[in-house]
């Protein structure tokens, strides 16, 4: 083989992985929520090897909005071809609570996937806040009513649920401030701007281990491995408050049958994968592993349930 045989040889098996790229099927998965966030973080660490098991290039892309209703819209009208998903936590089934028009139904217009994950929620406080703890806290906030501000990175979601608990078991009130993403919500925290903020623990640990935030109770039934002073709030003095998210992939509706088993099946196997578990884990999630049938039953008994809390929180629909 000469030089310029060579080199045209080298050439195409350069070439041949880019080519292969290029031909491969393109799957959108919509984060309703900005980047940074803890749907975000979820999706970029599982699309990966969930698109080389599924032989496709899977592109994270992020629609935020107050309240997730853009990037929902954005696959309720894709095509239902499997190449437009959406990943959401527990914003979507509380959606018809808060929204009297929504332009979409989440049971019609949306098929289940699968619910790949879990985690529960964070109450974290500016360094500033004259609280060490939630007992010290559930004080303040008795002695000056809603004088104190919360955010949370979604309206409805996991931690504005744990919000609305929290202030219905201590008999406090606070003032609510929504943010269309955990990460600005985490920033004004840091900076004074807010006084209280709801996150998943990973998303907040370094500024909670930093010193320039305060973690006083987490939402689960027990403590997280990887913080394990913090208390939940189950032993903190609120048995009942055991709040967690479930995140789910849903596809338009009408998708066939068959392609969302085989895009739940990736997904599923991909999270349970030794490294990609083991990821997971670190940032305090929890796998969750069910199908499009059990994930169909998961998302009905939020809506009910979470449901439940905005209406005993007075929140009635908007539009």
């Amino acid at each position: 083989m000469n030089r310029r045989e060579l080199a045209l040889t080298t050439g195409m098996l350069l070439a041949a992985p880019a080519l292969r790229a290029q031909t491969r099927r393109l799957i959108r998965l919509i984060v309703p929520f900005s980047a940074g966030g803890n749907t975000d973080a979820l999706a970029r660490i599982v699309a990966p090897r969930a698109g080389e098991l599924l032989d496709a290039t899977i592109a994270v892309e992020n629609r935020p909005s107050a309240s997730a209703v853009v990037g929902v819209e954005a696959v309720v009208r894709a095509a239902p071809d499997g190449n437009t998903l959406l990943i959401c936590d527990t914003t979507l089934p509380v959606m018809p609570t808060l929204n009297a028009s929504l332009p979409f139904d989440i049971f019609r217009d949306l098929e289940t996937i699968a619910s790949i994950a879990s985690a529960p929620t964070t109450l974290v406080v500016r360094a500033g806040l004259p609280a060490r703890d939630l007992r010290e806290f559930i004080a303040l906030a008795k002695a000056e009513p809603e004088r104190i501000t919360y955010a949370t990175g979604s309206v409805g979601g996991t931690a504005h649920i744990a919000a609305l608990l929290l202030q219905e078991q201590a008999g406090i009130r606070m003032t609510f401030v929504p943010y269309s993403g955990a990460g600005q919500a985490a920033t004004d925290l840091v900076a004074g701007h807010l006084d209280v903020n709801f996150s998943a623990l990973q998303a907040v640990l370094g500024l909670i281990r930093g010193g320039q935030i305060r973690a006083l109770a987490t939402s689960g039934a027990e403590r997280q491995a990887m913080a394990p002073e913090i208390p939940t709030f189950r032993e903190s003095g609120l048995p009942d408050l055991v709040v967690a998210a479930h995140w789910g992939l849903y596809a338009p509706a009408g998708t066939p049958a068959a392609t969302i088993q085989v895009i739940g099946a990736a997904f599923r196997r991909a999270i349970a994968e030794d490294a990609i578990r083991a990821e997971v884990e670190k940032r305090g999630y929890a796998l969750v592993g069910a199908d499009a049938a059990e994930h169909a039953r998961i998302l009905r008994l939020e809506n009910q349930k979470w449901g439940d809390v905005m209406r005993r929180a007075g929140i009635k629909p908007q539009g």
